[in-house]
């Protein structure tokens, strides 16, 4: 094991939206990127892809943080690197007041009873030779657990628990639903009690009813064994159901991270705002009075991130209502993930909270009010909705 994997929480510096003395999992300048080789004898790195590029974030214990964003801006990956499927590039990942980012794939065996994950693919995620028995029994076998009644019965009390007959103990993959299969995802994951799961768009392949079943079933398990959840998602109203707090992602890169409530009814980011406004709303009335944020152009590639902002090819704010001052600002100097009021992050030099969010007007929030937004150097700044 390095030196560096052996360093406790309290001697690395965080980033104050990871530092929380109460957290399970404390991520601090994450960073993974995958090197562009090229050459036929000699490969020569030249270039490399910022998949996550400088993420920080803390999870308490039994609390859900949702991670959200477009296809390709990170989410699945920063996911992955938690649970050490993949080695970060940069960065510490702190469980439970140890930094794992350096554990080898043997140092790591131990903690594999205690963080796990939920795979997006129910189909390709099962081993279709095994049997349920054998893909729900086998964290007991790897981590030589012995169960007083014995594997098979212990397996069958899971198969109840989240909703599948124990008597389809011996049954293959292809024999059950997508729902079904996403199921034998979860008993498999909760196994051994873990205390953190990343749940990598576990309902994104079910259809509606089924992914409120899936939903559910979480929510139960969580309130039972007491898991954190990371839960990746593209849906937002899901994502507003199940999350405590909620991350947006863009690029390799956080955008904003705030609790639930505060973020559907008060975002701060102008691509936030563009997320909320493609979310349907189940009300006529308002949904035709409301304007929508469209964004311009195509997802920047994360091998050549523009200067600066990174959002400010495709920010509508930056288009439309900025001075060339402000605009040269966004060009050239990048900003950073701070506190713009209490317990909210935003990534902007100019963040600002919109009247016509439709959640902000569920909660009250009138075009005329002021918020009273924190600066870095902690004066507080007002700003109009």
């Amino acid at each position: 094991m390095s030196t560096e994997a052996n360093v406790a929480a309290s001697e690395i510096a965080l980033h104050p939206a990871a530092d929380d003395p109460e957290a399970l999992l404390a991520v601090n300048g994450l960073k993974k990127h995958f090197a562009i080789r090229q050459g036929l004898l000699i490969r020569r790195e030249v270039g490399a892809v910022k998949a996550v590029d400088g993420v920080s974030f803390s999870l308490r214990a039994g609390e859900t943080m949702g991670l959200v964003g477009e296809s390709g801006c990170g989410k699945s990956t920063t996911g992955r690197v938690v649970t050490k499927l993949l080695d970060p590039t940069a960065g510490a990942i702190i469980f439970e007041g140890k930094d794992i980012s350096g554990y080898s794939r043997a140092e790591m065996l131990p903690l594999r009873s205690e963080i796990q994950v939920i795979f997006q693919d129910p189909y390709s995620s099962l081993n279709p030779r095994h049997t349920i028995g054998t893909i729900v029994g086998a964290p007991f076998r790897i981590q030589k657990t012995v169960k007083e009644k014995g594997i098979k019965a212990e397996v069958q009390t899971l198969m109840e628990r989240v909703g599948l007959n124990p008597e389809h103990y011996n049954r293959y993959p292809h024999e059950f639903s997508g729902g079904q299969r996403q199921r034998i995802g979860i008993a498999r994951a909760i196994a051994l009690r873990p205390k953190l799961i990343v749940c990598d768009e576990p309902v994104s392949a079910l259809d509606v009813s089924i992914q409120a079943q899936v939903v559910n079933l979480l929510e139960d398990l969580q309130n039972e064994f007491n898991i954190a959840y990371i839960f990746v998602a593209h849906d937002l109203s899901v994502v507003r159901h199940i999350s405590d707090r909620v991350a947006v992602m863009y690029l390799g890169q956080m955008m904003e991270f705030t609790d639930r409530d505060t973020l559907y009814s008060k975002p701060l980011h102008p691509y936030t705002h563009a997320l909320m406004s493609a979310v349907p709303v189940p009300d006529p009335a308002k949904e035709t009075r409301r304007d929508r944020i469209l964004l311009v152009g195509d997802l920047p590639s994360p091998s050549n991130p523009p200067p600066g902002c990174v959002f400010h090819t495709r920010c509508p704010k930056f288009r439309e209502r900025l001075s060339d001052s402000e605009r040269e600002r966004c060009q050239t100097e990048s900003p950073a993930l701070e506190l713009k009021a209490p317990g909210h992050f935003a990534q902007c030099h100019f963040p600002e909270v919109r009247a016509d969010i439709a959640n902000a007007q569920d909660a009250g929030i009138g075009a005329g009010a002021v918020e009273s937004v924190v600066s870095p150097g902690g004066v507080s700044t007002d700003l109009p909705r």
